[in-house]
């Protein structure tokens, strides 16, 4: 079925394989794939044919989307000023502690900290049949395998590199069903300079530890979108300089693609 529609996706775009991007994985000691799609030349590149196709949880990807749906709902605001008060419950991610989480929060601070308990108020100041209207309408989904709630960012709502980076383009250019003051709130703030946005997630799925990383690239006179996903067995420890690894990935992938 992946092979199906990519060959159905390659009517749509131009699309190129590049298995070499392998070498720049596997020589930082990490399993993963990349997805670009370069506006340019209006040409998509990748290192394994099924990773534009291969849905996994959107994670913390999900508070995008429900940014962009609380400031519409007003449930959320900008003013940095406007804090929501924290509960007094300590929360942990995966069993790692968040202390960043244990404090009142504003929507700033809720995205650079990815504050589940702070986005997860969306859900609970909706009609739950607005809420799930809200998540059946969304372009960011490719599989909802469930109407659980809990828990419904990290197992029910699947999604794929290929339509992320295509949420992340309609976001950018403010294509989205939302107000495009709200858009340019949110895509400020993924944004860590002139030249480079980034937003990343991570979650555990099918026995597996997945890290994904989205990103907008500005050095061209069009963006260039990319999405780069690792895993690892959630027996295998995380190496200490992980971050730094997948960043030299990106990297060296885009010094060898000149861009």
């Amino acid at each position: 079925m992946k092979y199906v529609l990519l060959f159905l996706f390659s009517g749509i775009f131009n699309l190129q394989a590049q298995n070499y991007l392998d070498y720049y994985f596997k020589s930082n000691n990490i399993d993963g794939a990349i997805v670009i799609y370069n506006q340019n030349k209006d040409e998509w590149l990748f290192n394994t044919e099924v990773e534009p196709f291969s849905n996994t949880p959107a994670a913390a990807h999900f508070q995008l989307w429900q940014a962009l749906v609380g400031l519409e709902e007003k449930v959320f605001i900008t003013d940095v000023n406007e804090k929501q008060l924290w509960d007094g419950v300590k929360r942990s991610f995966f069993e790692e502690r968040k202390p960043e989480w244990n404090r009142d929060t504003n929507l700033i601070d809720a995205f650079k900290n990815q504050t589940d308990w702070y986005f997860d108020l969306l859900q609970n100041n909706l009609p739950e049949k607005s809420y799930l209207q809200n998540i059946k309408n969304a372009s960011l989904f490719k599989e909802i395998k469930n109407n659980e709630l809990l828990y419904f960012w990290n197992y029910a709502g699947l999604t794929n590199p290929n339509t992320m980076i295509l949420f992340l383009k309609d976001l950018y250019e403010m294509k989205l069903p939302f107000n495009k003051k709200y858009q340019q709130f949110v895509i400020n703030q993924l944004f860590i300079d002139d030249n480079l946005a980034i937003h990343t997630a991570e979650t555990s799925y099918l026995g597996k530890k997945i890290d994904w990383t989205i990103g907008i690239y500005l050095k061209q006179d069009k963006p260039i979108y990319f999405s780069l996903r690792t895993y690892r067995s959630l027996e295998t420890e995380k190496l200490e300089d992980y971050e730094k690894r997948k960043n030299l990935i990106i990297s060296q992938i885009f010094d060898v693609l000149n861009f």
